[in-house]
């Protein structure tokens, strides 16, 4: 899939927190993301901070999403809670493949 088709994707999907999303696609929509905030953060900070508040909501749902097609729950996100190492193993979940036991 393209980085302008997952972005889109992830953007209509933003209230949709089943089903699942692939690797592909939530790291287009995560690419995405970082490259419209860094031009942002560029032009004005408010206008970053702003773009980061709206995307928070489409964010979170295609990370549960993608915790699901990894086989994991949404509860991963508690790892948030642990500073600097709960966010890499956060990263390294959301990183992993498939799981082909869910078909």
């Amino acid at each position: 899939m393209e980085l302008w088709t997952a972005t889109k994707l992830a953007f209509k999907n933003f209230v949709t927190f089943t089903g699942r999303t692939s690797r592909a696609d939530y790291w287009y929509f995560i690419l995405a993301l970082v490259l419209a905030n860094t031009v942002l953060s560029i032009l004005s900070e408010d206008l970053s901070t702003i773009f980061s508040v709206i995307t928070l909501l489409p964010w979170l749902s295609a990370s549960v999403r993608r915790l699901r097609d990894a086989g994991l729950s949404a509860h991963q996100f508690w790892w948030l809670l642990v500073p600097v190492a709960g966010l890499i193993i956060l990263v390294v979940q959301l990183a992993k493949p498939a799981d082909p036991n869910l078909d």
